[in-house]
């Protein structure tokens, strides 16, 4: 009731922290996204997907940190072994 949103797990996540754009020779490559399009990106998206988690450099309540898995594991050796 009170608090925050459930988003649901059993969903992908949506990844926006990079874009394909036209290279060289009409190659495709990833470029990052700027935090203002991704924001503006993200804005669209939650129209559509509301319950959706989003992986991009915003840290918002909603994103989900590419590299969250180096603090966790951080968090468990310093509770084991400091």
């Amino acid at each position: 009731m009170f608090g925050r949103k459930k988003y649901r797990k059993d969903l992908p996540a949506i990844n926006i922290t990079k874009k394909e754009v036209k290279g060289i020779f009409g190659q495709k490559k990833l470029v990052p996204r700027s935090k203002k399009e991704q924001r503006e990106l993200k804005r669209k998206l939650m129209e559509q997907y509301p319950d959706r988690y989003f992986i991009d450099d915003l840290r918002e309540a909603n994103s989900i940190d590419p590299l969250d898995w180096i603090d966790r594991i951080e968090a468990i050796n310093a509770l084991f072994f400091d």
